[in-house]
């Protein structure tokens, strides 16, 4: 029996451990914001090491592979190195504009962050710098570069998919926000523990794990705020429990408004646990500081 695939598996697990750690020791001793993004760029390229070796595919050029790993942030490999041009979603021109709309805007928070650090508040400086990083990466360019893909003939779906429309807090983790993730949750994650701990413990589980992965890329770098995003996460592990509870279908909380209402206050009222003062201060508004030094 060949062991080779088995082999090549573990060691892009152990991949996981070993190339953070390693980002972590090259960049502690440089600025915060470079030890986070040292840190999730090398937790993202494992990751989608990860998913090669568990795609089992078949002869794929090297320019291809490359593609997939380098320019695309989705993690079913399969889908976007295997073609089937008749389940790609269409790339209309109309969500294009959409996209770079985004982009845009995203861009114009992060100007402001930058030419304002120093004279405005520091937490808004903070808070706006993060919302224009998400809408200039995730929601813009991400979307934009998904758009390409699809338009040459490749299964490349957006990443965030409209997590505004989720109407249930299962929704909005099961694939709206960061669809990448959550795909690679589900099969390296729910998929081999549910039947040891169930759906809800293995829910539960992927709510940890998720909590700790944020830890490293946020508590890490800013040296504070320890167990704020595991705290919210299980928060969000929990909040799917209530409303697919009896109580919780009585009172409509996994759809419709009342869903939406739910969705929102679950993600929102809490997001000081995942991007705490610690985080704000020491990485994100020095990151802005950076730029603003950068200008003429």
């Amino acid at each position: 029996m060949n062991d080779r695939p088995n082999r090549t598996r573990i060691a892009a697990f152990l991949g996981l451990l070993i190339l953070p750690a390693f980002a972590w020791w090259a960049t502690r001793d440089l600025p915060a914001w470079v030890n986070m993004w040292a840190l999730a760029g090398s937790m993202f390229f494992a990751l989608k090491l990860l998913t090669l070796t568990a795609a089992e595919l078949g002869t794929v050029s090297f320019g291809r592979i490359f593609a997939y790993i380098a320019l695309w942030p989705g993690m079913d490999a399969r889908a976007f190195l295997l073609d089937r041009p008749d389940i790609t979603p269409v790339a209309r021109p109309g969500e294009l504009a959409f996209a770079l709309l985004k982009l845009f805007g995203g861009l114009a928070a992060g100007a402001w962050a930058t030419w304002q650090v120093g004279t405005a508040q520091p937490v808004l400086v903070g808070w706006v710098g993060m919302i224009g990083i998400i809408f200039t990466l995730h929601f813009g360019l991400l979307h934009v570069v998904s758009w390409l893909w699809r338009r040459a003939g490749v299964n490349a779906p957006p990443i965030m998919r409209a997590p505004i429309a989720a109407d249930s807090l299962a929704d909005f983790w099961g694939g709206r926000w960061n669809a990448a993730f959550a795909d690679a949750a589900r099969r390296f994650l729910f998929r081999p523990t549910v039947r040891r701990l169930g759906a809800r413990g293995a829910g539960a589980f992927v709510f940890l794990v998720s909590g700790l992965v944020h830890e490293a890329v946020v508590s890490l770098p800013a040296r504070g705020g320890w167990g704020g995003p595991t705290l919210y996460f299980l928060i969000q592990g929990a909040g799917i429990a209530v409303e697919k509870s009896p109580l919780g279908k009585q009172m409509n909380l996994g759809s419709d408004l009342r869903g939406w209402v739910w969705t929102a206050l679950c993600t929102l009222a809490p997001v000081t646990l995942l991007f705490h003062a610690p985080f704000v201060h020491r990485v994100i508004v020095p990151f802005y500081q950076t730029l603003h030094d950068l200008l003429p």
